[in-house]
């Protein structure tokens, strides 16, 4: 019989969200970013064969850049939600397994193990997940009721065309609310946070000239402060749900973040039994 080893890493865990935030950023911000200049017009199919042509004429520009804007919304969204899904289903397995006594068995019985696992990963809904996610790793995570909004979210953009109605709404509330967590860089200005925005320049008010630093001048130096918060988007009933590029990087950056999140939080496994024996052999 050939011993198999079977190793977990958090890596595994964590790349499923990653991929999926990294590949929403990219294609959603590069789309959007080119949306104005773009030919909206319906395109000529590109084969030889008789093939089928959809007209806008009736639509205007400004509706077609809607429509087209709410469309890449709606699957970057769906891509995050996905990602964020699959990381947790692959902790799910992670934690099983680790919690896994070590025992003689054969591989056939080892994968069907492994796919029981899976099978009822799938079966739970977020918050069932999540939960017994959370009762595997070292610290909970508090992700719910973002994750929560942000498929609220998903929904309005894929059933009501991103347009906000009383099916979006909690009870008692008149609008719907995104959160989700960010990193927001910044510096102080006597008791004020002023948020570092890509090309600003931080005014210190005490500039120092380029030969005056030749000189040996000392301007001033001000400390740059890094904090995770939780960022929150509402949109009341009739309102449009839309998101600049910056707005929609923050959600996938979210979304990334909670991938290193989880994969921090893991159990330490000890090591496999010839790495141990070997570790030991050396001292």
């Amino acid at each position: 019989m050939q011993r198999v080893m079977v190793q977990l890493h958090p890596n595994g865990v964590a790349a499923p969200a990653q991929v999926a935030a990294t590949t929403a950023m990219h294609v959603v911000s590069h789309f959007l970013q080119h949306l104005d200049d773009a030919d909206l017009a319906a395109p000529t199919s590109a084969t030889h064969s008789i093939g089928y042509r959809f007209s806008f004429n009736e639509m205007s520009r400004d509706q077609l850049k809607q429509l087209y804007q709410n469309w890449l919304l709606s699957k970057g969204f769906q891509g995050l939600a996905q990602g964020v899904r699959e990381s947790l289903e692959e902790a799910y397995l992670y934690v099983r397994l680790a919690e896994m006594k070590s025992a003689k068995t054969t591989w056939g019985h080892f994968q069907e193990s492994v796919a029981s696992v899976r099978r009822r990963a799938t079966k739970r809904n977020f918050p069932q997940l999540l939960a017994e996610v959370n009762t595997g790793l070292r610290e909970p995570l508090h992700f719910e009721a973002e994750f929560l909004s942000m498929q609220k979210a998903r929904n309005c953009l894929e059933h009501r065309r991103g347009i906000v109605s009383d099916d979006d709404l909690e009870s008692g509330c008149n609008s719907l609310i995104l959160s989700f967590p960010r990193l927001k860089i910044f510096y102080k200005r006597d008791d004020h946070e002023i948020e570092v925005v890509p090309g600003e320049v931080i005014d210190t008010h005490n500039v120092v000239s380029p030969h005056e630093r030749n000189n040996g001048a000392a301007g001033t130096e001000i400390p740059i402060f890094l904090r995770r918060e939780i960022r929150r988007v509402s949109f009341a009933l009739g309102d449009r749900i839309t998101f600049s590029i910056q707005e929609f990087n923050e959600i996938a950056a979210a979304c990334h973040f909670f991938a290193a999140d989880l994969a921090g939080k893991l159990p330490v496994l000890p090591p496999p039994l010839d790495t141990a024996a070997e570790d030991a052999s050396k001292e």
